[in-house]
């Protein structure tokens, strides 16, 4: 057989003279040896024979078997064909090995493959994608990562890999879009490339690039949120190209065509980019020397290795474009536990100023980098966000002033007018996440204060003014006094801190104070896919970074204020005074004077009586006055109105709804109560209702549940109610913002409300993915099981009976935590919609990443499919879903075989040819686990039939199943049919990597 032999010239990889033979290589030649030992002087038929008896003796065997098929493959393009297909007839694992194997190559060797290697192992992955082998899709993330932004020692040969690669994914795009992840993946990474390939001479792989990445982001960009804010940071990369100026009009003009979810482009920014995204832009032995430099190097003995890492990757003016993303993977994704913080292992900080100083004259590149050092600080969320990746980025800038000024006024000044350049209509938003930036950097003491570096003397006057300017909520509100005459103390430089070979603790410092521990839920989940050397280095910062940094000055002249000295919360105007009387601020004064007098004195009288209780009288007579009145007070006049109404009924608001005290409301002395009646029947009183919604958050849902529980024949108010209010666009929108504030507030009150909520709101919540995150992210144990059980007896329904809508909820719950998962699966197990409702949502789960969705499809299918559709849609599932086939598919079967033997015999009579493969792979699966011949002797053995029919028809389904084919054609008496089907030992499945992946 012509797989068996080879060149003894042939091999793997390129050595150097000193080198000797990779361990891997010599693994598989004497896999490759022993195949030819086994198949030497054999026909072709009797080669396949042999070879099928040898990888069913041991799982040895089929690895050293499938093993020195590969290197046939990757060495012998003349028999990889054939090996091929020999290697998809005997295989018992679905390819497992070969693909780990195939990973481990590209992951660990790609760059030491001999071209003819690397142009096999590319036509390997165009066979194993059109195969539809469980996978594939790892073998070309890790080609993924193979393709660096600039010339990292690339040349042709790795234009080639791109080239190709996009070619596989192009010609196997329906494979590819049931692949959000890689979807993701291959778009974030292509749009790095692209500006790396603008010789002319790449013309056509640039033009082919820029046609994928705007196609998918024009129909995936929905799928795309994982992939966050550094999606905007490459598309600006690549804006000036036509085809993305077209997308970026769009998507700054109407988004909403482009996503129905997305409102604005902040909407993107203020989504933090996953760690993997980051990290797979970096070469994976790029990426080991930066784990190594920046956890075993010691500061001052780091110049030696800066040196070798800028001749190996950094020695050319085209390798300068990876710059940007190094600086990213440094900071988000290298995070340092407190043992290397406060060691004198080089900072993360000045190995990131020694990056930008090689951007020197490179004005683009320069600037690309800076944006990459800011870019989380841009909408930065300290509960979303993680500090560790804006800490580097404020140490550089603080930590530069004494020897390196001129950085850090680079640095601060760029930071100051991104603010206001980043995005025309964004300013406002962007200059919120900065401070917050700021405010989260000082409240963790990553610096203690920010005043050396806003007003340090090394910046000139234009930079402190526009620091002043862009900041001043650092800086006093009022002059400060005067001083008194005589010398002044100035700022003395020491206190710039400095870091030199000889300070130890560069990143940490010593302080009294404890370490404080800055946890990230989504390290974790990412550590699996970020590769590299010492990955451990993961989430932990230490509180007392930087020892004395930043200390404020006894004797500044500037009175400066640092952040934890002004107070967060603005002050209130409009409080008692000593005396009882109501002290407004002015600009209120000012507006309330413009009322009507008769108006003005009811809403004085209103704020406080003599007890401090503001009675449901008073509030009588404010809706009559707005009745009366409303054409005088406009808008205006009932913003005034609805912000001392709220003011006045703060603390009953405070107290809570509480149902019980709706039940007698004439009785009831509760002013909000009151005045939900009243709106209940009196337009004024809603109109009133609405100006409070403005001052109040809990308006809505006092209403709502009011109305729910007492009054639901005029639940339209409420809908008249959300149709007023300015701050939510539509019902729903509404609906959901007072129920998040209702179950923050009281979740007993929206836990026992949600039946009624479901029944009254069924059009508007269909498909509501918003309250379903909300339910889950609120639940508790006991209330998840007074849920279940109202959901079993039918009380309400929150999935429904449409397939679309169901397959919507549950891909919107893939991004939600383990526990929340966890209860939507119950949820939707008690509910009990029919099976074939589900399962097209379960062939999109990824079997690497969606291991808690996969737990709950599982428990999901427990519960029988009640027709022909449920079994159709089990047996279609894809090849990585085959453990959950077999689970599910025999525990229906040996309940009810009569049942299902017509099912499947129907479905198979009917299967297409593209489905037909994978129906009888996921069938030869179930043999070892059904119970006797039941299936293939019911319905007067109408499988059996169907099967015979099909292998009597196609030689090639005869050799590929032939247990499946025994046991049908041995029917309806044949003891040999039954020892097949016998189940005595493990699990073993024949076409998945592991049985439930």
């Amino acid at each position: 057989m012509s797989e068996t032999r080879r060149g003894t010239t042939a091999c793997l990889f390129s050595y150097g003279q000193l080198e000797s033979k990779d361990e891997t290589e010599e693994w598989l030649e004497k896999c490759h040896r022993t195949l030819g030992s086994i198949t030497n002087n054999l026909r072709e038929k009797e080669v396949y024979n042999q070879l099928s008896e040898k990888v069913s003796h041991s799982p040895q065997q089929h690895e050293e078997i499938t093993l020195a098929l590969l290197y046939s493959i990757l060495t012998d393009p003349n028999s990889a064909s054939k090996s091929y297909h020999t290697l998809l007839l005997i295989t018992r694992d679905s390819m497992a090995q070969l693909v780990n194997m195939c990973e481990r190559i590209v992951m660990e060797k790609m760059t030491k493959l001999q071209d003819t290697t690397r142009l096999q192992l590319l036509w390997l992955t165009r066979e194993m994608v059109g195969s539809g082998v469980a996978g594939a899709d790892r073998v070309c993330f890790a080609l993924l990562k193979h393709l660096p932004a600039g010339n990292i020692g690339t040349g042709d040969a790795w234009v080639y890999v791109a080239e190709s690669l996009l070619n596989i994914l192009l010609d196997h795009q329906e494979w590819l879009e049931g692949l959000p992840a890689l979807v993701d993946s291959a778009v974030f990474t292509y749009l790095s490339i692209l500006p790396s390939h603008s010789a002319q001479s790449l013309a056509s792989l640039r033009q082919q690039e820029t046609n994928f990445c705007v196609s998918m982001l024009r129909a995936k960009l929905t799928d795309m949120q994982p992939i966050g804010r550094d999606l905007l940071r490459l598309l600006q990369g690549v804006a000036r190209i036509p085809e993305f100026t077209e997308f970026w009009r769009d998507l700054l003009q109407q988004p909403q065509t482009l996503s129905p979810q997305l409102t604005d482009v902040h909407q993107v920014l203020s989504r933090r980019t996953s760690r993997r995204f980051i990290a797979g832009r970096v070469l994976p032995e790029v990426e080991i020397k930066l784990n190594f430099l920046l956890s075993k190097v010691k500061f001052g003995q780091h110049k030696c290795y800066q040196e070798w890492f800028q001749k190996k990757y950094l020695s050319t003016p085209e390798s300068l474009l990876i710059v940007p993303e190094l600086v990213r993977f440094v900071c988000c994704v290298i995070h340092p536990p407190n043992e290397i913080l406060q060691s004198d292992i080089v900072p993360r900080w000045a190995f990131i100023g020694w990056l930008l100083s090689l951007c020197q004259g490179k004005h683009a590149v320069l600037a690309n980098a800076k944006l990459a050092l800011f870019y989380d600080w841009l909408a930065y969320n300290p509960e979303l966000d993680n500090i560790m990746n804006i800490e580097p980025g404020i140490l550089l800038m603080t930590n530069s002033l004494r020897q390196h000024p001129q950085l850090s006024a680079m640095l601060i000044d760029f930071l100051c007018r991104l603010i206001t350049t980043f995005s025309p209509g964004l300013e406002e938003r962007v200059r919120e996440g900065v401070l917050a930036a700021f405010r989260d950097i000082l409240s963790k003491e990553v610096i203690l204060s920010v005043e050396p570096l806003f007003e340090s003397s090394r910046f000139d006057d234009g930079l402190r003014q526009l620091i002043r300017s862009t900041f001043p909520e650092f800086y006093p509100q009022a002059p400060a006094p005067q001083p008194e005459p005589g010398p002044h103390p100035s700022v003395p430089e020491d206190n710039d801190v400095i870091i030199t070979s000889s300070d130890k603790g560069a990143e940490g410092g010593s302080t009294e104070k404890p370490v404080v521990i800055v946890s990230d839920e989504e390290e974790e989940e990412e550590r699996q896919g970020v590769q590299g050397e010492d990955l451990e280095i993961i989430g932990a910062f230490s509180g007392d970074e930087e020892g004395k940094e930043g200390e404020p000055h006894g004797g500044s002249s500037q009175g400066f204020v640092a952040i934890a000295e002004i107070s967060p919360e603005p002050v209130e105007e409009g409080v008692e005074g000593v005396d009882g009387e109501v002290e407004m601020g002015g600009e209120e004064e000012d507006r309330l004077c413009l009322l009507p007098e008769s108006i003005r004195e009811t809403l004085l009288s209103l704020l406080l009586d003599n007890e401090g209780v503001v009675q449901p009288a008073i509030l009588d007579e404010v809706v009559q006055m707005i009745r009366e009145k409303r054409s005088v007070l406009g808008e205006e006049g009932m913003s005034v109105v609805g912000g001392l109404v709220a003011r006045a009924l703060e603390q009953d608001f405070a107290t809570g709804f509480r149902p019980e005290d709706t039940l007698s409301l004439r009785e009831s002395e509760r002013p909000s109560m009151a005045l939900c009646k009243c709106a209940s029947e009196d337009e004024s009183a809603l109109a009133l209702l609405v100006s409070l919604s403005d001052h109040e958050p809990s308006t809505g849902y006092f209403l709502l549940m009011f109305l729910l529980h007492h009054y639901r024949d005029q639940l339209s108010k409420y809908k008249d109610f959300t149709s007023q209010c300015a701050i939510h666009p539509t019902l729903i929108s509404a609906l959901v913002a007072d129920l998040k504030e209702c179950v923050e507030k009281e979740s007993s009150l929206f836990f026992d409300s949600l039946p009624l909520i479901y029944k009254e709101f069924a059009v508007e919540l269909k498909h509501c993915e918003e309250l379903l995150s909300v339910i889950v992210a609120n639940i508790d144990p006991a209330h998840l099981q007074i849920l279940m059980q109202q959901l079993m007896v039918r009380d309400f329904a929150i999935f429904g009976n449409d397939k679309a809508g169901i397959e919507h909820l549950i891909e919107s719950s893939l991004g939600l935590d383990s526990f929340e998962q966890f209860c939507v699966w119950q949820l939707l197990c008690a509910e009990g919609p029919d099976a074939s409702l589900v399962i097209p949502a379960i062939g999109k789960f990824d079997a690497q990443e969606h291991h808690e969705a996969l737990s709950g499809a599982i428990l999901f299918l427990r519960a029988e499919a009640s027709g022909l559709l449920g079994v159709s849609e089990l047996f279609s599932l894809p090849l990585r879903h085959s453990g959950l086939v077999t689970a599910a598919g025999s525990r229906w079967i040996n309940a009810k075989p009569s049942k299902y033997a017509k099912y499947l015999s129907h479905f198979l009579d009917k299967s297409g040819k593209d489905t037909l493969s994978l129906t009888l792979t996921h069938l030869q699966n179930l043999l070892q686990y059904l119970k006797g011949n039941a299936l293939f002797e019911a319905a007067d053995g109408a499988v059996a039939k169907a099967l015979c029919k099909l292998f009597s028809a196609d030689k090639y389904y005869r050799e590929r199943f032939d247990k499946l084919f025994k046991v049908a054609s041995g029917l309806p008496d044949s003891s040999s049919a039954k020892s097949q089907v016998k189940h005595t030992g493990p699990l073993t499945f024949h076409s998945t990597t592991h049985p439930f992946l």
